[in-house]
């Protein structure tokens, strides 16, 4: 009896130790979905990491359902072979426990959930970055410069539509991820970023529009008037360059003032071309945003270089044009005071008065022309010397007409001389022969051999006209 005592007491003992082990992993089961549901209220913030932890969490349902069902079984099995019923409270705290474990449907779900908010935070992330996409690629367009005014207006429709086109998805997507944020903020309020920075994007992308839509419509009007300005420029190069080309005529003053005039006329003109130079530059700083600039540039370069160096070609021109009127000037009135002094000396020695005059007064008249001719030799000397200072091109001044008319001036002066002289020898030797005919006539006012000095002396001087 003692013994079936001892026996029923180690059965009793071992009994409530069973139960306290059954208890202890049944509490440890209760704890673990108590942690388990705080976390699913308050889950980690990085997706990734949540999902993995969703997954270990899966994993550990998973054991402590099977766990807890091999102990049910065991327990099951073990009262049964004691002939009784599995005891209510054991009974009743199986059952609580494999309830709280049907928590394993709620953690399926929050990875459910999880996993498509992630796939749906990477939709619109793709999304954004294909709006993104497509509106850099039409800003670029936008920022591109044409050579073809006509077509980049073609092609400026169409990148406004295309830019509506992006507005409206921008809109529709906007709306979507403001939906998103509210049922998830984690992924929510970085897409909720994106989106105002694609707003930015999209808002830069219409004021390019707007900006190159406005400048395309002007830039028609600023072409025109540069190709304006252009043609009147390159009228003045061509006119400079045939007049700075082109051979000067020196022939009188008068053609060089002519062409002096000419000349400044041109230069003047010139001025202009400095004015319209730099509206054109500023008509290039408007277009350079949308117009290919770069060859227009370098050709107003180019008219500058070169309309200042006609213009110095010209200043050059223009004062040795000045500098050779100024000259043949003086040489036109030298020239013109020496052949007034022939036609008065000619007009004397062909006078018909003085052949009426006796053969005695004739010789006289004849001396004191002589005597007047040495008046011509300071103004033949004036000839030659404004001759000399031309400042006309050495290979022109032998062709031209006034040197010519000088040659023939200064001869004529010579001819006259050596005829007034022939002229007094002639008269002189008829007064000697009258003389020796009649001894009883009166004698002259001077003697035949004072008279045929006078004659050897200018005849003497007759070269030193010309020659000096």
């Amino acid at each position: 009896m003692q013994e079936k005592v001892k026996n029923n007491g180690k059965l009793a003992k071992q009994e409530l130790q069973d139960r306290e082990a059954v208890e202890t992993q049944i509490n440890s089961v209760k704890s673990w979905v108590q942690e388990t549901k705080e976390y699913l209220g308050n889950p980690t913030i990085q997706v990734d990491a949540q999902l993995e932890e969703l997954q270990t969490l899966l994993t550990e349902a998973t054991n402590h359902r099977q766990n807890i069902e091999k102990m049910a079984e065991e327990q099951k099995e073990k009262y049964l072979g004691l002939y009784t019923i599995l005891p209510s409270e054991i009974s009743l705290q199986l059952a609580e426990v494999a309830l709280d474990l049907k928590i394993y449907e709620q953690i399926q779900n929050k990875v459910k959930e999880v996993e498509w908010s992630k796939a749906m935070s990477q939709e619109y992330g793709q999304q954004i970055q294909k709006i993104a996409k497509d509106l850099t690629t039409i800003l670029t367009k936008l920022k591109a410069k044409t050579e073809n005014l006509a077509q980049a207006k073609a092609d400026q429709k169409m990148l406004g539509e295309e830019l509506d086109g992006c507005n409206l998805k921008l809109i529709e997507l906007d709306a979507a991820v403001q939906k998103f944020s509210e049922q998830n903020s984690q992924l929510g309020k970085p897409l909720v970023n994106k989106i105002g920075k694609l707003t930015e994007l999209h808002q830069q992308t219409l004021r390019q529009a707007e900006n190159r839509f406005s400048k395309l419509n002007q830039a028609a009007s600023h072409v025109e008037e540069y190709n304006e300005m252009l043609e009147l420029i390159l009228k003045w190069i061509e006119k400079a360059k045939d007049l700075v080309h082109g051979n000067i005529a020196w022939n009188s003053a008068s053609q060089l003032r002519e062409q002096y005039i000419l000349h400044q006329t041109l230069l003047e003109e010139s001025e202009e071309i400095y004015t319209d130079l730099e509206a054109m530059t500023e008509k290039l700083q408007y277009l350079s945003s949308v117009y290919c600039t770069e060859k227009m540039s370098q050709q107003v370069v180019e008219l500058g270089r070169e309309t200042e160096e006609l213009r110095q070609t010209i200043k050059i021109r223009m004062q040795n044009l000045q500098d050779a009127a100024k000259d043949m000037k003086k040489f036109e009135a030298e020239l013109k005071n020496l052949q007034a002094a022939l036609e008065q000396a000619q007009t004397t020695l062909t006078s018909p008065e003085v052949g009426r005059l006796s053969l005695k007064e004739q010789l006289s008249h004849r001396q004191h022309l002589l005597s007047e001719m040495e008046s011509l030799k300071p103004k033949v000397q004036a000839v030659q010397l404004c001759q000399s200072a031309l400042r006309i091109p050495e290979d022109v001044v032998a062709s031209l007409p006034l040197c010519h008319a000088a040659l023939r001036l200064q001869e004529e002066a010579s001819r006259l001389q050596h005829t007034a002289i022939q002229q007094c020898n002639i008269m002189q030797a008829g007064q000697t022969r009258g003389h020796q005919q009649h001894p009883g006539a009166a004698s002259p006012d001077f003697s035949a051999r004072g008279e045929m000095e006078v004659v050897a002396k200018h005849q003497g001087e007759d070269t030193g006209l010309i020659g000096d």
